[in-house]
């Protein structure tokens, strides 16, 4: 039997081997306060622990969506890359002899929430998540497994946010006002404003995203 340290201390080496950015595993039990459809048990019955993978958007323009317009199918260059990530995991328990499933978007686990009951970070006032080293500049993905690994310690409240109200006050849309984030109007504005980088990619709005001020050197 695989001792749970031992292995959780393999698969953060693996993944630092493979240069993955983030990485955190969090208890499937915390994800009862949400639809069954949007639980790890939906996706995998036993599931032991759910791992949060997370890229570092380096450069915005890796955040950009482009749509192969004959195949009507569109593509997220920084999601390709996670994607890879997470079949590298599941490929290194399954040598192991742990059964994992990475989990699609849709209908999905609730990614930003994932990684704050992992622990990696808090839900800031831009409704993103925020890491220590790479602000809100993050991509996740995540999958669950049979595997028993030590879990970080969920965080509820944003520290960083307390007395910043930066991205706030410069969404252009007005959808983080009066303490809460409107989805419609964020949304509306985002496709109504899309950053064309060529006929087929676009960027949507990232402004709450570039101007958080966690993890910039």
């Amino acid at each position: 039997m695989v001792k749970i340290k031992e292995l959780t201390d393999d698969l953060i080496a693996y993944c630092e081997k493979k240069k993955i950015d983030i990485v955190g595993f969090c208890d499937p039990a915390n994800f009862n306060i949400f639809d069954r459809v949007h639980t790890p048990e939906s996706f995998l019955k036993n599931s032991k622990t759910t791992i949060v993978v997370g890229f570092y958007l380096y450069d915005i323009n890796l955040d950009a969506w482009s749509k192969d317009k004959k195949k009507d199918k569109s593509y997220h260059f920084a999601d390709s890359i996670l994607l890879g990530q997470c079949h590298q995991i599941k490929k290194f328990l399954a040598k192991k002899g742990f059964k994992s499933k990475i989990i699609p978007y849709e209908p999905g686990l609730y990614l930003k929430d994932a990684a704050a009951l992992a622990g990696i970070g808090p839900i800031g006032k831009n409704n993103l998540l925020i890491t220590e080293k790479y602000g809100s500049q993050v991509r996740l993905r995540a999958l669950v497994t049979e595997a028993e690994l030590f879990c970080g310690t969920p965080i509820h409240e944003s520290e960083y946010c307390k007395n910043c109200n930066i991205c706030v006050n410069s969404c252009p849309a007005g959808a983080l006002e009066q303490g809460e984030y409107h989805k419609a109007i964020c949304h509306n504005y985002c496709l109504d404003n899309l950053e064309n980088l060529s006929d087929d990619t676009v960027l949507w709005c990232n402004i709450c995203i570039e101007v958080c001020p966690i993890g910039k050197k």
